[in-house]
């Protein structure tokens, strides 16, 4: 534990704040570690190197820690033994964060009893709920804190017991809604509220029964809730979507699109573009559903010409969304063996297409996908762990330090509370949340300088076998397109910030800005005033963004202003875009915060 002291220049006062940091039982450091704090925020890192600290020195002041940070990352290291840990910076009080040994499945201290038919969900500010399913007793609901590792039952529970819900954050807490309780299906949502610690509101009445349904939240903080069954008879599968409102605390079903496939247990993802996908799920006869559906960021219906898609999807299939857009399906094959020719793996890019990837090799059981972090989900295949590989379009290995596999079966909840860490519930571990850290980036993590010189690491495609790199002169090129391929950084998002890229061609390039919701501004592009016109003469872009105001300029001459389509306070992630006519090569990409500590 360290003390980090924030001083007020005028008034000479100052606080103390103190950092811990947590370990749970099962994977304990001692005192003697040798740690690291390593604090990002709006600004670029300082060059010197961190200081160097033990685990057990309580009281040590670390300097290196700026109060303006607003993540942190810690690493302690003991032989060949490491830890690593994340959370976020409050603007005040006390800090803490959890430690996990690297690349290593950890179970927290307090298990939350044998059940089936659970959910776990994070719900922001390093928090999980672990809601109902069944047992030899009703299960308790479980509160699970990711930066002190504390497992607790709720005092405040459920007023209506359930299984097969969904749960979702939900303004400063979490909404479950519908599921199957002994008196059937219902047709109501609970609140957890963080402020009184349980479920003390009345229930929101939803829009009819409803169980087994998937659900997601919008970029407006409100849930949709999408599908699922009205009754315990299969065929009872809902093609009916809602949105739940956290402000108005009621359900809207007006305006709201309908699946065209129903489907129960569907998996609902809101992509990078802001857009919704459902896909997978049941249909009424318990076969799995073939098609993909998109809907726009407010849940109705998507514009003419992004259809549904069909999908054949074997025994099931898990999806997840990719952060430079569209998304990665893994699908269990209809037997065993597989069948020759199945293909297993697929990419669905940002337009919408279906990209064929490189298929999983050995056995595919139980597959689960967590994560993110780099572009790069990690899935559990039912006996070893891959890493996706983002412009090879293929799973690599993922080295796990795990003495035996996994427990993780097709019944098993699981989830990722953030991009670098995967979650579930292990029965080996005494039933007990489960976690496997295997990446610290973060929205303010630095980059270690420019893009693209040396390979492209941070940074990942939107589609497959788009984004060509040379080695020989560290290039990127990206064919073009309606619209043309793009290339993000990973895990970063920015307030203010300075973008440099050369076009060592002349041929253009756009940098795109994007927020939560998907809105793009691509630079210089049709918002933006001036004109970069394509030559054959090398060309420094340089586009700066400063709250509502977003300039660019060629080659250091004045810079003009662009319209910008996002709030001034959004964060933004950054990406290179090739043009609708012409491809854009990209060499020397430098993102600099221009925020200061």
């Amino acid at each position: 534990m360290g003390v980090l002291a924030a001083g007020c220049h005028k008034s000479a006062v100052v606080t103390t704040r103190a950092v811990t940091a947590y370990v749970p039982e099962a994977c304990a450091a001692d005192g003697g570690a040798f740690v690291e704090y390593l604090a990002y925020g709006d600004f670029e890192p300082p060059a010197a190197p961190a200081t160097g600290h033990l685990l057990g020195a309580v009281g040590t002041a670390l300097p290196e820690i700026d109060t303006q940070a607003r993540e942190l990352v810690v690493t302690a290291s003991e032989g060949s033994s490491a830890w690593e840990g994340l959370g976020p910076m409050p603007a005040s009080g006390d800090v803490s964060v959890l430690l996990l040994p690297t690349l290593t499945s950890c179970p927290l201290t307090q298990g939350v009893g044998a059940r089936a038919g659970s959910v776990i969900a994070p719900i922001g500010g390093e928090r999980v709920l672990v809601v109902g399913g069944t047992g030899q007793t009703v299960p308790s609901t479980y509160f699970a804190r990711l930066d002190t590792g504390e497992v607790d039952a709720l005092t405040q529970d459920l007023q209506t017991p359930r299984t097969f819900a969904s749960v979702t954050a939900f303004g400063d807490g979490a909404l479950v809604a519908g599921g199957v309780s002994p008196a059937g299906v219902l047709s109501n949502a609970e609140v957890y509220s963080a402020s009184s610690g349980g479920f003390t509101s009345a229930p929101i009445a939803l829009s009819g029964p409803r169980a087994q349904h998937g659900a997601v939240v919008l970029a407006s903080g409100q849930t949709l809730l999408v599908g699922g069954l009205s009754s315990s008879d299969p065929g009872s599968v809902l093609a009916s979507m809602e949105i739940v409102d956290p402000v108005l605390g009621k359900s809207i079903a007006e305006g709201v699109g309908q699946l065209t496939y129903p489907r129960s247990n569907p998996t609902v993802l809101r992509l990078a573009s802001g857009e919704i996908l459902v896909a997978g799920g049941l249909d009424g006869h318990g076969e799995p559903v073939p098609w993909l559906e998109w809907f726009n960021p407010f849940g109705a219906p998507e514009a003419p010409g992004k259809q549904p898609i069909a999908l054949a999807q074997g025994k099931g299939s898990v999806f997840v969304a990719l952060e430079a857009g569209g998304a990665l399906a893994v699908l269990m094959p209809p037997a065993t063996p597989a069948p020759a020719g199945f293909q297993n793996v697929y990419v669905v890019d940002a337009t919408g297409a279906l990209d064929v990837a490189a298929p999983v090799t050995g056995t595919l059981t139980t597959p689960a996908l967590f994560g993110g972090a780099q572009g790069s989900p990690v899935l559990w295949t039912g006996d070893r762990w891959l890493q996706w590989q983002p412009y090879a379009g293929a799973f690599g290995a993922l080295d796990v330090l795990d003495d035996v596999p996994a427990a993780i079966s097709p019944q098993t909840p699981t989830c990722a509370p953030d991009p670098g860490l995967a979650m579930w519930l292990d029965a080996a571990h005494g039933d007990a949340l489960t976690l496997l850290r295997f990446d610290t980036r973060n929205a303010y993590s630095s980059l270690p300088g420019p893009l693209l010189a040396t390979g492209t690491a941070e940074t990942a495609p939107d589609r497959l076998q788009a984004a060509v790199w040379s080695a020989d002169d560290g290039t990127l090129t990206l064919p073009p397109g309606t619209p043309g391929a793009g290339v993000f950084v990973t895990d970063r998002t920015y307030a203010d910030v300075t973008i440099q890229l050369t076009a060592p061609t002349g041929q253009t390039a756009l940098v795109v800005l994007r927020d939560d919701a998907g809105n793009e501004l691509e630079v210089p592009g049709a918002s933006c005033s001036g004109v970069w016109a394509a030559g054959d003469a090398s060309t420094t872009l340089t586009v700066q963004r400063a709250g509502a105001s977003v300039t660019w300029s060629a080659d250091g001459q004045p810079p003009t202003a662009c319209t910008v389509p996002f709030e001034g306070s959004a964060r933004v992630s950054v990406g290179v875009r090739a043009g609708t006519s012409m491809p854009g090569v990209v060499s020397q990409f430098i993102v600099t915060r221009a925020g200061t500590p």
